[in-house]
């Protein structure tokens, strides 16, 4: 039950990390304005500006639920044996800065 209930949380914990992250990058669009304006000839606008191909509807749902998915094979992973509570804290912390460092790279600086 451990192992569920922490492979669980671990994915519930991914989708708070999608989700505070992108108030966190609204209000960095907001601030700087010149992040979130899109290069020559790309959509930009929000997600219904663009047209709906197969390679974009691919991105939505890797950018929604892939952090959901990998975070629950963290939590699977890391709730296998017992651990100390300080070691659990100190990986999510950390995968969540992974996270939240990488979406920013990806998406306003190398415009994935």
């Amino acid at each position: 039950m451990r192992r569920f209930f922490g492979t669980a949380g671990f994915g519930l914990a991914g989708v708070a990390s999608v989700v505070i992250w992108t108030l966190i990058d609204s209000y960095l669009c907001s601030v700087f304005s010149s992040l979130c304006v899109p290069r020559v000839g790309e959509c930009g606008g929000g997600v219904d500006a663009c047209a709906i191909t197969i390679q974009s509807t691919i991105k939505l749902f890797s950018y929604v639920f892939g952090p959901m998915i990998l975070f629950a094979a963290l939590g699977f992973y890391l709730f296998a044996r017992r651990r100390p509570p300080l070691v659990i804290v100190g990986y999510l912390v950390g995968v969540v800065a992974a996270h939240w460092l990488l979406a920013f790279l990806c998406v306003r600086i190398v415009h994935i």
